[in-house]
C-alpha cells in the first residue's frame, strides 16, 4: 500500500511539475506579491476536480463526451481571454483600482476547472493506484490529501523562483510576458482540441 501511495506520489510531482495555466497565474502573481490566494483557489479547484474523478470510478458512470468537449472549448476561449487581457496590460493594477484576495482565487479556480477534460484523465490515471481489495474511502481520501500536498510544494516552490527571478531587471521583463503568451498558447490548444473532437 505505501509503495502504491509513493508511486503516486512520484508520478503526480512530475505531472503538477509540468507547466500549466495554474502554474502561470502562480508566475504572474508572484511578480507583485506573495500568491497565496492564487496558489489556494489553483489547488481546490484541482481537488474539486479529482474528487469528481473519483466519485464516477466508485460509481463507475460514465460522461457523455460532448458536455466535456463543449466544456473545453469555453475553457479554452477562457484562457485565450486571460492571455490576451495579460497581454494588452489588463493583468496591471492601479492606484484607483486595486484587485481584491477573492479575484485572485476565483480566477485561479476558474482557470482550474476551464478543462473539464481533465476528469477523464483522472478516471484513466487514478486506477493504477486504487487496490479493489481494500477499502474505497481511505484510498481516496490518502490519494486527495497526497495531491494537496504536492501540488501546494509545487505552487509555492513556482513562487518562491518567480518572486526571485523578478528582481532581475531582464527576467521581470520575461516574466511579464511568458505567462500571458502560455496561456495564450494553451487556450489555443484546448479550444482546438476541443472543436476538432465537436467535428469528428
Amino acid at each position: 500500500m505505501n509503495a502504491t501511495y509513493l508511486a503516486f506520489a512520484a508520478a503526480i510531482t512530475l505531472l503538477i511539475a509540468s507547466p500549466g495555466p495554474v502554474v502561470a497565474l502562480v508566475i504572474a502573481d508572484a511578480r507583485r506579491s506573495w500568491p497565496a490566494w492564487t496558489i489556494l483557489g489553483g489547488v481546490l479547484s484541482a481537488q474539486i476536480l479529482l474528487i469528481a474523478a473519483l466519485v464516477l470510478i466508485y460509481l463507475a458512470l460514465d460522461l457523455e463526451p460532448v458536455i466535456l468537449e463543449w466544456g473545453q472549448v469555453l475553457g479554452g476561449l477562457y484562457l485565450i481571454w486571460l492571455g490576451a487581457d495579460g497581454l494588452c496590460g489588463g493583468n496591471e493594477e492601479t492606484p484607483h483600482l486595486p484587485r481584491s484576495h477573492v479575484h485572485y482565487f476565483w480566477r485561479a479556480m476558474a482557470v482550474g476547472l476551464s478543462n473539464p477534460k481533465d476528469i477523464l484523465f483522472f478516471l484513466a490515471f487514478l486506477p493504477g493506484f486504487i487496490l479493489p481489495a481494500q477499502p474505497f474511502a481511505p484510498q481516496a481520501a490518502t490519494l486527495i490529501a497526497i495531491w494537496a500536498l504536492v501540488d501546494v510544494s509545487i505552487l509555492i516552490t513556482y513562487s518562491l523562483a518567480a518572486r526571485r527571478m523578478a528582481s532581475h531587471p531582464r527576467l521581470q521583463q520575461l516574466l511579464d510576458l511568458l505567462p500571458s503568451f502560455f496561456l495564450l498558447a494553451l487556450g489555443l490548444v484546448s479550444c482546438g482540441m476541443g472543436v476538432n473532437s465537436l467535428v469528428n
